[in-house]
């Protein structure tokens, strides 16, 4: 374990941030020993939600009228990054609460996802654009939350450092959104996979100083691109269990909803 937590720390203490904009950075840090399979890699997207705009976005309110692969999300919206949402039914219904520019697309919550990740705040009572929000810790029906953009997931550790998924030997890639000390909004996507726990212990031991994190969707879903001026970066979650090598046109797979990032 010592050993383990000394090569995540080391992993990740150079990372280097690159400034892509005013409030918004890039760094790619490294999960070994806990990567299982292909790079141990995890992008690391860091943003002030005070001076970027994020976007829940779905296919029904586009005009493509389809579910678009996070290539084709990011040319038809023009954002500097988008990446996968939560987690979506084989009829491409989304798994809980949803909600785009105010309105909602699924009002039905997920009893068993505790997370939520809200952004355009409705009320001046709220303090910052966009929130990592623990159900667990709100008496207010989540429908109720006075957030125009809306996507349930769930926890993958709370402020307490308690773990809030079960431990299993299931690896996919993963991409997950955290608030760190300064209130700054983060989104990870692994290129290599790793089991919750294992992404989870990483993360909470690295120099990211994170204070809680939800898990969006995973394995081929895990999808991030990023591009602004020369800057270009993308990752498909290719690795799933019982996958040998990745295949590059299984790759890109149509996500139904996204989370898009743009600049004011």
């Amino acid at each position: 374990m010592v050993v383990g937590v000394f090569a995540v720390w080391r992993g990740t203490q150079g990372a280097r941030w690159r400034e892509l904009a005013p409030g918004l950075e890039f760094a790619t840090v490294h999960g070994e020993p806990y990567c299982r399979r292909g790079s141990a890699a995890i992008a690391v997207l860091r943003m002030d939600p005070e001076r970027v705009k994020l976007r829940v976005r779905h296919f029904t309110r586009s005009q493509e009228r389809r579910p678009l692969d996070v290539v084709e999300w990011q040319r038809h919206t023009k954002a500097v990054a988008v990446f996968n949402a939560g987690q979506f039914y084989p009829d491409m219904r989304y798994m809980g609460l949803l909600a785009s520019d105010g309105e909602w697309v699924s009002k039905k919550p997920h009893p068993g996802y505790q997370a939520l990740l809200v952004a355009g705040p409705q009320g001046e009572e709220e303090r910052t654009s966009a929130r990592v929000i623990d159900l667990a810790g709100e008496s207010n029906s989540p429908d109720s939350l006075p957030w125009n953009e809306v996507a349930q997931s769930y926890m993958l550790f709370d402020t307490t450092g308690a773990l809030r998924v079960r431990r299993s030997e299931r690896i996919a890639n993963r991409t997950v959104v955290a608030e760190d000390r300064e209130g700054r909004l983060l989104v990870m996507v692994s290129e290599g996979a790793y089991t919750l726990a294992d992404i989870a212990h990483v993360l909470q031991h690295s120099r990211l100083h994170l204070t809680h994190a939800m898990s969006m969707d995973g394995g081929r879903e895990a999808e991030l691109v990023v591009a602004l001026g020369s800057f270009r970066y993308a990752s498909f979650g290719v690795w799933e269990q019982g996958d040998e090598h990745p295949s590059a046109p299984a790759a890109r797979v149509p996500l139904p909803a996204v989370v898009s990032v743009e600049l004011p």
